[in-house]
C-alpha cells in the first residue's frame, strides 16, 4: 500500500514548473538578447486580438495577464540595477 501524497504536491510542482521556466526564459534571453521583448509583444498582442475579435471576456485575459507577468518579470531582473 502506497503511502497518501500530501495535498500540496500540485503546488509545489507549480512552483518548480515557473521556476524553472523563468530560468530556461532568462537563459534563453541571454543567448539570444531581445527574446523576452519579442515575447512580450507577441503576447499583449495575442491578448488584445483576442479581445477584439471577442474571443474572450475580460474577466478571461487572466492567462495572458500572467504570461505578461512572468516575462515582465524576467526580463526586469536580467536589467543592470542602479
Amino acid at each position: 500500500m502506497s503511502a497518501p501524497v500530501a495535498q500540496h504536491t500540485d503546488e509545489r510542482r507549480i512552483g518548480a514548473c515557473v521556476y524553472l521556466l523563468h530560468m530556461l526564459l532568462q537563459r534563453a534571453e541571454q543567448l539570444q538578447p531581445g527574446l523576452l521583448d519579442a515575447l512580450i509583444r507577441g503576447v499583449a498582442a495575442d491578448r488584445d486580438s483576442a479581445q477584439a475579435q471577442g474571443l474572450t471576456d475580460l474577466r478571461d485575459t487572466g492567462v495572458f495577464d500572467e504570461a505578461l507577468r512572468m516575462l515582465e518579470l524576467a526580463n526586469d531582473q536580467l536589467k543592470p540595477q542602479p
